[in-house]
């Protein structure tokens, strides 16, 4: 019994040995298989996975190309539009001078136009209008007095009548390269007239003047009347020197002007009129040359 008992254990365990495990002990080694297979599984799908990675990227290298494609379509647009709201350069700034001469200057003589516009040492051909604005009139009326043509280094030269006081302006209009430029420049304008040292009116037919010097030897004196038409008119202007000398001129018409063109200045002495009855008369004495402005 003993040893049917002993082979029918060993009976037992044979039966378990192959391959089979006994349930209860089989639990915690299922758990550890489990456990360790995990990891193996989730690497093994990770590592077979992570080849089809790059298959996508290769996939997108067309989009990459467009990316890289479109800082240079942009820039494009950018330029486009650029060019479209970018003003032209600012004309560039030229320098000019102006002068007009002689100053003062005789009414009557030539009034010479000469200065420069330029912006380089050549190139410098265009145009310069003159105008004039003539003392007491309104500030802005200048009259249009001509032009000229600059040589190529852009000197210009024009001449005018001086007639009256004032300023002369050099307009320079400009160009799409270079900025218009403006000069001015006053001149007097004198006339030479007679200077008047005496004068007189009266309505008298008997009249002496005071002692007067004449300060040049020549003299002139403008006498002119008005006599009523009745009767027979008359008058008379003499010149009397202290020391001797005397010069006169008469008229015998009821009104009129006559000149005394005296030669024995230089020394005092007194004018006396003469008239017929109720003359009104005027004497204007004039000696030497003095410059007016005109």
């Amino acid at each position: 019994m003993r040893r049917s008992a002993l082979l029918a254990v060993l009976t037992v365990v044979a039966s378990v040995l192959p391959g089979q495990t006994v349930p209860a002990q089989a639990a915690p080694g299922s758990v550890h298989q489990r456990l360790d297979a995990a990891p193996a599984a989730a690497a093994r799908q990770k590592l077979d996975v992570a080849p089809a990675a790059p298959q996508s990227l290769d996939a997108a290298a067309p989009a990459v190309q467009h990316v890289d494609a479109e800082p240079a379509a942009v820039q494009t647009n950018l330029d486009a539009a650029a060019a479209r709201t970018t003003p032209d350069a600012a004309p560039a700034a030229v320098r000019m001078t102006f002068d007009a001469a002689p100053e003062p200057v005789a009414k009557g003589e030539a009034v010479t136009l000469t200065g420069r516009v330029w912006r380089t040492a050549r190139g410098n051909q265009a145009r310069v209008d003159f105008y004039f604005h003539a003392n007491g009139t309104p500030a802005n009326s200048f009259t249009y007095q001509g032009f000229a043509t600059t040589t190529d280094a852009g000197r210009f030269s024009h001449r005018a009548v001086a007639q009256t006081t004032g300023t002369w302006k050099a307009v320079y209009a400009g160009s799409t390269s270079r900025r218009n430029a403006a000069r001015l420049d006053a001149v007097q304008v004198f006339q030479r007239r007679s200077r008047e040292i005496a004068g007189w009116s009266q309505q008298t037919g008997a009249w002496q003047s005071p002692t007067i010097r004449i300060p040049t030897q020549d003299y002139k004196a403008i006498f002119s009347w008005t006599c009523p038409q009745e009767g027979s008119p008359f008058v008379h202007l003499a010149w009397t020197g202290q020391g001797g000398g005397s010069e006169y001129v008469h008229g015998a018409k009821p009104t009129g002007s006559l000149t005394l063109n005296g030669h024995a200045g230089a020394r005092n002495g007194y004018f006396k009129v003469s008239t017929s009855a109720d003359c009104t008369w005027r004497v204007r004495v004039f000696s030497g040359v003095a410059a007016f402005q005109v």
